[in-house]
């Protein structure tokens, strides 16, 4: 029976690890989505100054969503 039990504990070792590995996968993704997100927001920003207009019309005006 012992080894059915370790290669339990082993199967259940792996599935563990390959979850965390997923989390932190989907971590790294998020906070890259975050950084581009901040980065698109600077020069929508940016461009609705020049243009003299809120960022709200920015984002009619490029069809985005308005964070609502």
């Amino acid at each position: 029976m012992a080894p059915t039990m370790n290669a339990s504990k082993d199967q259940q070792t792996k599935t563990e690890v390959a979850l965390q590995q997923q989390k932190q996968k989907h971590m790294q993704l998020l906070h890259e989505y975050n950084n581009l997100k901040d980065a698109t927001q600077t020069v929508l920003g940016a461009l609705a100054q020049a243009k003299g207009v809120p960022i709200k019309d920015m984002h009619k005006m490029y069809n985005l969503p308005d964070g609502k």
